[in-house]
């Protein structure tokens, strides 16, 4: 797995604590990346439903999860997102992302979150864009 100082990310970094602090395994045979999640009340949008920007990022960070275990090094390039039901605060999901093709530099991820009820709240499908290492403001 690639290890880059990400301690602030919105998505998995520990020591935001506005962020998400999304914990996910990964399973190398597979390549798939896996994780439960429970939003509180700061996450809401319409009332008692998580907000689609917050379902958008956790996707997104699963599917860079894989990225950074399978060694790519990416920057999103394309996500797009289908929300097929709400997605409840306090309630649990289940998070999975993996890995569908690598084309020279653009790499290819699926992701879904699931609810408690074994239904489908959100899929995404998203290119990433490979790069040496992850640009820096001069």
């Amino acid at each position: 797995m690639i290890e880059f100082e990400d301690k602030t990310c919105f998505g998995c970094g520990k020591s935001n604590e506005r962020g998400l602090k999304l914990h996910l395994k990964f399973d190398p045979d597979t390549k798939t990346a896996y994780g439960e999640f429970k939003a509180d009340q700061t996450l809401e949008g319409p009332p008692n439903i998580i907000h689609a920007g917050i379902i958008a990022s956790i996707l997104d960070e699963t599917m860079m999860t894989v990225n950074k275990y399978m060694e790519y090094i990416a920057l999103t390039g394309e996500i797009t997102i289908r929300y097929l039901q709400p997605a409840f605060i306090e309630e649990n999901l289940y998070i999975r992302g993996w890995f569908v093709k690598k084309n020279k530099r653009v790499i290819e991820n699926r992701a879904e979150i699931e609810n408690e009820m074994g239904k489908i709240v959100a899929r995404a499908k998203a290119k990433y864009i490979e790069v040496e290492e992850i640009p820096q403001p001069e």
